[in-house]
């Protein structure tokens, strides 16, 4: 019911003066009436959001502060408050113009009632990102320097803040202005150089692909590899220290399998026998972890100082044990 009397208001203010000359083609107050006439159709309908651009068009083509007043109240039903208000002043200006009274003494009235109501937006702009060129833009439309750091009516709803200057890395920042009377407050930094940015991706992309687990691995294994290599080497030798003390007590051969004493001495043979394959099981075991340890260590350096040219999509080790019957140690693969 208020939505029928308003533009039932809105008609009689137009009915006042429909007889006020203004200027413009004929055809063009043609096509102007023709869009008011659709406009208000559709916003009686609630199409709200068809019938403000065509109120907006008519007005273009035929200004009238009767159209002003329509076009405001449209804004308004739709909730674009700060729009309502600003075409409500406008028409109020208009019809100051003209010396349409009534007209002006409503758009006064409805501006006037939204005033409180109207949701605000305050771009601040640090000192250091004032540079030369600097550029706002507020969804799209400069936003004047003389305007920076005051509180300007917006419509309600998400707003875009951009920001860019020559030679500087553009910015862009949201914020969402909702609630009567609200204030928001959005900051533009101070603005990259351009390519700074640039340079430290390049130099971090340098080093895609590294595997710092895998690096700890590597070097881990390798420590491990060459010192139980060592390990092995120093208990061959104290092995081969017992074989030769046990050949001082007997005869110079006596194991050899012909030595005519060779069954008087079985006991200290096996002894030496065992021994001696003792010794070449360790020797063997600890020259495969030696090689198996430097290969690590040496892959590992590479791995780690060498830059990486791509970025791989895989990155790991993969340690098997290998045995042979002269050999004993780990194989190890991999993907850097």
């Amino acid at each position: 019911m208020g939505s029928t009397l308003r533009w039932v208001g809105v008609a009689f203010v137009s009915a006042l003066c429909s007889g006020r000359a203004y200027a413009g083609p004929a055809a063009d107050r043609a096509a102007a009436d023709a869009l008011f006439q659709e406009a208000r159709a559709l916003a009686k309908e609630g199409r709200l959001a068809e019938a403000c651009p065509k109120f907006a068009a008519s007005q273009k083509l035929d200004p009238r502060p009767g159209r002003l007043l329509a076009l405001g109240d449209c804004y308004e039903r739709a909730a674009q408050t700060a729009s309502a208000w600003a075409t409500f002043r406008e028409a109020e200006s208009a019809a100051r113009v003209v010396n349409d009274e009534a007209r002006r003494e409503e758009a006064s009235r409805r501006a006037g009632e939204l005033q409180p109501r109207l949701s605000k937006l305050v771009i601040e702009v640090e000192a250091g990102a004032r540079v030369a060129g600097l550029e706002v833009r507020r969804n799209g439309q400069v936003v004047e320097e003389a305007v920076w750091g005051e509180a300007v009516p917006v419509d309600p709803g998400e707003q875009v803040i951009e920001a860019g200057a020559p030679g500087k890395k553009g910015w862009a920042g949201k914020v969402v202005a909702e609630g009567e009377g609200a204030v928001v407050r959005v900051k533009v930094p101070v603005l990259r150089e351009e390519g700074k940015e640039e340079k430290a991706g390049a130099a971090k992309e340098e080093g895609a692909g590294k595997n710092w687990v895998a690096v700890g691995v590597g070097g881990g294994l390798a420590v491990v590899g060459v010192g139980v290599g060592v390990g092995l080497f120093v208990a061959a030798s104290g092995v081969k220290s017992d074989v030769l003390a046990v050949r001082d007590v007997v005869p110079e051969a006596v194991c050899n399998p012909v030595h005519p004493q060779r069954n008087d001495y079985t006991t200290e043979c096996a002894l030496v026998m065992g021994k001696l394959e003792q010794r070449d099981t360790f020797m063997n075991v600890g020259t495969g972890l030696l090689v198996a340890g430097g290969v690590f260590a040496v892959g590992t350096v590479v791995y780690a100082l060498v830059p990486s040219k791509t970025k791989r999509t895989t990155t790991g080790f993969s340690v098997l044990p290998a045995v042979a019957p002269t050999f004993a140690g780990f194989a190890a693969t991999g993907q850097f």
